[in-house]
């Protein structure tokens, strides 16, 4: 299922912000009623205050690993139509490039702030031979405060491919130094706005630059698809070999993700090892795509099939992989007579859900385990308001024999009580019979999670129901998408969907969401009045 989301940008920015843009003589306003009116600071009062820093980086002589001092970032505010230049200084701090780049506060509420670098349209990426700096491009995204400074932490938007070459049975290793590489793909894209233009070619042919220290090939990639398809091009003593990937593990490039390739040439062929899927992250430590789980048949595991009768089934995952590949066993069903309700997403109570589910059809304090729903609560391209706005309930975690919260959208596996989180709602709106879809106080994302979805698609009596999950717990969807969405009866998650957790800074006004398809951010904070996002229920078992 996919859904079209440019209707969710227009409501993100209404309900976020008040903006006024003027075009072509056409004044158009979204308000902010939820809140009462937000009024705009004065003008030219308060400066946008930046520090940088590269997250990640490690790409050594080719690329970005540091600041030196003069490098050019766009910047923008939410609501802003055109980016203003800054600049950076060696110690990660960012300037305006002049008076006029200056970027003020308007809004005294959080706002997102976006930057990127380099700040250039139009690149041709088919010569890196002297490195890749050039064409690294950055992104960072971060929701600041007037009186704040902003810290933007960038991260790669390309994709980062390395070769080695190993002499093998026939090849000497003066034929190895000689060899001349080539990488295929699109040798040209656009970086307006810090986004990379999607892939329209795979033939594009990228002379990558030659660190002589770690005697790596090294070119930075637009994100694609290249399985299938001719890859890496070695020329050596007079003879072509072509690499072409069989797999998506090894084939499919994703942004802020390392790729490697130990290639054997011999005489008459190569041999390739892959080393595929990390973040660049430090050191470019190499961690081989390696196994990470095995499954048996009998044993409650991730992708198991839940049934209305509480019973549950083989789903057929036999192995998963560290990069979040897996094999199945795909002639496994749903067993027939049954109604299947819900996908296994987790065994056992996890170590940080605090809920107690005796008093719930579990009839103990542990649970066995946690299924999601084959489908959204809310209506297809329907969002809803999370609840009241500049109201604390207490959801999100605390350290033990402490009042202290653990930061849980940098760290959200600390925040699995959704149960819990869910019971808490229902009683400050005064129990299940007072929550609804079209009110602030009727908790809307509680009623689609709770009242709705159960009227619709009943939960096992020997389960907790249905509930909103926890941002741990949507989270886990999140990681685990790769894995479910190869499940048929599975609904994918598409879009921004609500969790149960408050978010630990500002726990009056904002809840937690997780994004499953912006990947600039994935966990971020909602206004509680605001029609942001869809639900997904889930349920321990």
């Amino acid at each position: 299922m996919k859904r079209t989301d440019s209707s969710k940008l227009w409501s993100y920015l209404c309900g976020r912000l008040s903006v006024l843009i003027l075009a072509g003589g056409l004044l158009v306003a979204c308000d902010k009623e939820e809140t009462g009116g937000v009024t705009p600071l004065p003008d030219g009062k308060y400066p946008l205050q930046l520090t940088a820093k590269v997250a990640q980086p490690q790409t050594r002589a080719g690329g970005k690993d540091s600041w030196t001092g003069g490098e050019e970032i766009g910047v923008m505010l939410e609501g802003m139509l055109d980016p203003k230049k800054y600049v950076m200084d060696a110690s990660g701090k960012a300037e305006p490039a002049d008076a006029e780049n200056t970027i003020y506060w308007q809004d005294p509420t959080k706002t997102r702030v976006t930057a990127w670098t380099p700040n250039v349209s139009n690149v041709d990426i088919s010569n890196q031979r002297d490195g890749y700096a050039d064409f690294d491009l950055l992104y960072a995204s971060a929701l600041g405060r007037y009186k704040q400074t902003v810290t933007l932490n960038f991260n790669h938007r390309m994709a980062k491919i390395e070769v080695t070459l190993a002499a093998g049975e026939g090849i000497t290793e003066e034929e190895i130094t000689g060899a001349t590489v080539t990488f295929f793909g699109d040798s040209e894209t656009d970086f307006s706005g810090g986004m990379v233009e999607p892939a329209d070619q795979s033939d594009g042919e990228i002379a990558p630059y030659h660190d002589v220290t770690t005697k790596k090939y090294e070119a930075v990639m637009v994100p694609q698809n290249m399985k299938g398809k001719p890859l890496v091009r070695v020329d050596i003593g007079g003879k072509t070999f072509a690499y072409t990937p069989e797999t998506d593990v090894a084939g499919n490039l994703e942004a802020n993700k390392r790729y490697a390739y130990a290639i054997t040439v011999k005489a008459n062929g190569i041999d390739v090892q892959t080393v595929t899927g990390d973040t660049w992250s430090e050191g470019d430590k190499e961690d081989v795509v390696s196994l990470m789980n095995t499954y048996t048949a009998d044993e409650l595991k991730i992708g198991d099939f839940l049934y209305s009768d509480g019973t549950y089934s083989d789903g057929g995952l036999r192995k998963l992989y560290t990069d979040d590949s897996s094999e199945w066993d795909e002639s496994i069903k749903p067993i027939d007579g049954k109604t299947c309700i819900g996908i296994v997403f987790h065994a056992g109570q996890h170590e940080h859900d605090d809920s107690d589910y005796s008093t719930t059809g579990i009839g103990q304090k542990k649970c066995r385990g946690y299924a999601v729903a084959l489908q959204d609560a809310t209506t297809t391209n329907i969002y809803c308001m999370w609840g009241v706005y500049n109201k604390e309930l207490g959801l999100y975690p605390t350290y033990p024999g402490s009042n202290k919260r653990p930061n849980n959208i940098d760290y959200p596996d600390y925040d699995w009580s959704g149960y819990t989180n869910t019971r808490k709602i229902v009683n400050a709106a005064g129990g299940e019979q007072n929550l609804n879809k079209d009110t602030e106080a009727g908790y809307p994302a509680i009623w689609y999670a709770v009242v709705d979805y159960e009227s619709k698609h009943p939960a096992p009596a020997k389960s907790s129901g249905w509930f909103l999950p926890s941002i741990g717990q949507m989270y886990r969807l999140y990681t685990q998408r790769k894995v479910l969405e190869k499940i048929s009866v599975y609904d994918s998650l598409h879009g921004q969907y609500w969790s149960s957790s408050e978010e630990y800074g500002a726990p009056n006004y904002e809840a937690l969401y997780v994004s499953f398809t912006y990947t600039i951010w994935t966990i971020d904070g909602g206004e509680k009045g605001s029609n942001d996002c869809y639900v997904r229920s889930i349920l321990a078992f």
